[in-house]
């Protein structure tokens, strides 16, 4: 069956007819391709996009006036240009970089650090309102217990009583989440 015939009968949806297009011109498009990239693996994966961005123009491809290989070798041409024109990722030499000093926490230690206080905020959101701006003025901002009813409007008591609760809401979490 002629090229011509195959593309108007995969154009009108015909799935065997597009599987027959694709099967016929893959070695052409892969050795096309090949002899730019040398990389079997890349050409395998720049073959793929060829069909790809052929498949997404199907629809308006004629064949009079060029043939499907032709036609996917432009493609092929083009997707090579723009592989071309895309910047390279560049090399870097880790004999060039800074030496960390012992000081600088590794990244490693961020990420630990950073899931500390994920699970410390986490740890602060399970407290109620009140007890959560306790802790937050009390322990966080170090305000003293005058100052802390003041803001919130208690006697003093009233806030010793809300850290003391708030603080063993926390332990009792704390354990609960090592328990795990």
């Amino acid at each position: 069956m002629g090229d011509e015939r195959l593309v108007r009968q995969a154009q009108s949806g015909d799935h065997g007819a597009l599987e027959e297009l694709c099967r016929r011109e893959w070695r052409s498009v892969y050795t096309l391709l090949y002899a730019s990239l040398k990389n079997r693996s890349e050409t395998e994966d720049a073959t793929q996009d060829v069909f790809l961005r052929a498949l997404r123009s199907f629809d308006s491809y004629q064949h009079r006036d060029t043939p499907f290989r032709a036609y996917l070798a432009t493609i092929a041409k083009n997707l090579l240009r723009d592989r071309w024109r895309r910047p390279r990722p560049s090399i870097v030499d880790i004999s060039d970089q800074p030496e960390q000093h012992d000081d600088e926490p590794q990244p490693d230690e961020r990420l630990l650090e950073a899931e500390r206080q994920r699970s410390v905020h986490d740890l602060l959101d399970s407290l109620n309102a009140d007890q959560r701006d306790v802790i937050r003025l009390r322990v966080l901002e170090g305000r003293s217990t005058d100052e802390v009813a003041a803001i919130m409007n208690r006697t003093q008591n009233a806030i010793r009583q809300l850290q003391h609760r708030a603080i063993t809401t926390l332990r009792q979490r704390i354990q609960e989440g090592s328990q795990v």
